[in-house]
Order: C-alpha cells, then structure tokens, then sequence
C-alpha cells in the first residue's frame, strides 16, 4: 500500500511503542471528561498532564526509532483533537470555560475536517498541511485547558494576588484563544479558497 501524501511509514508493523501511547492517550478521555463532570480538578489536571506527555513521546519515539506508521499517521491527530474537543465541550458543560468559546473551538476543528474532505474529494488530495498559525493555536488552546483547570484544581491560587486579577486574566486568556482559532479558521479557509482556484 502507498504512504499517503508521500509519507515514509514503517510497513512491518501496524503497531509499536509510539501507537501504543497515542491507543492509551485515547483511552484515557473518557476517564478525564469523567473526572470533570465528577468536579475532582486535580485528578483531571494529572490525567491531562500524562496525556500531553505522551503525545511528545510518541512522536520523539516514531522518529527515533523509526517506527512511523499508517496507523500513527491517522490516529495521533485523532487523539489530540478528541483530547482538545472533550476539554472544551466538558469544561463548557461544567460551566467553566464560556459556552460560545467551546463552539468557536469544535466549529473550527469541524470546519477543517470538511473542507480537507471536499479538497480530497474535488482534487484527490486531501493534505492541508499545519500551518505556523494552526500550531500557535493549538499550543494556546492547550494551555487555556491548562489555565482552567490549575484555577479550578488549586482555587487559593488567586489569594497571592490583588482582587480583581482573576478575571482580568480569565477575560485576557478567553480573547486570546478566541482570537487565535477564528485567526487559525480563516487562514484554513483562505488556504482552501486558494486551492480550489488553482485547480
């Protein structure tokens, strides 16, 4: 079988250390979606914290060993946007992150995916590479989740400070991570735009 988009992927084995880590980083959302819901914020900031270390591991591990795979190629960005979607819509449920944030978050993702669809539909190529733009969302996206769940986990966190920071902080890292996935959506959408066009 061919690597997609002209990958190099290890032919041998369907799976290895690294898949292995992306299956448990998998299997561990539904045990930190329960976490949430059951309001034990430490617990969910551990289980988050094993689940991004993981992540670096698995790919550090792939290119290390040489151990690439087709499976790796599809099931590590599943991972980490199942990972992204479940924090944002939990959180959203549990009343801690705004409700409209969390749409704006899973709509990009959503967005994304049906646009690559249509391109390797339309034009038999379904690679949209990450951008330098998607990269910086997705690493403040990650520590939005991280900022939320550290003032929920630790809430005295904020008797060090003046009154009043808390929610300066809260509304400056909510702009930003708005501003940063509509900024990564219509960058994806320009780039779409411009495909289609040239073909």
């Amino acid at each position: 079988m061919a690597a997609p988009f002209g990958q190099r992927f290890d032919q041998a084995r369907l799976i290895n250390i690294a898949n292995g880590l992306t299956a448990t980083r998998v299997l561990l959302v539904p045990l930190f979606a329960y976490l949430l819901i059951s309001d034990r914020f430490r617990l969910a900031l551990l289980v988050f914290a094993v689940c991004g270390t993981s992540d670096m591991l698995d790919g550090l591990l792939a290119r290390w060993l040489r151990q690439r795979t087709v499976v790796g190629f599809y099931l590590d960005p599943i991972a980490d946007k199942l990972l992204m979607a479940t924090s944002f819509v939990v959180l959203a449920i549990v009343k801690v992150v705004p409700v409209w944030l969390a749409i704006m978050v899973i709509s990009r993702d959503i967005f994304i995916l049906i646009g690559s669809l249509l391109i390797l539909l339309l034009l038999d190529s379904g690679q949209i590479a990450a951008t330098g733009i998607s990269k910086g969302n997705t690493a403040i996206q990650i520590l939005t989740v991280i900022y939320f769940l550290t003032i929920r986990a630790f809430p005295g966190i904020w008797n060090l400070f003046a009154a009043g920071v808390e929610e300066r902080v809260t509304e400056a890292v909510v702009t930003l991570c708005a501003l940063s996935t509509a900024a990564s959506g219509i960058h994806y959408l320009v780039i779409g735009i411009r495909k289609l066009s040239r073909a």
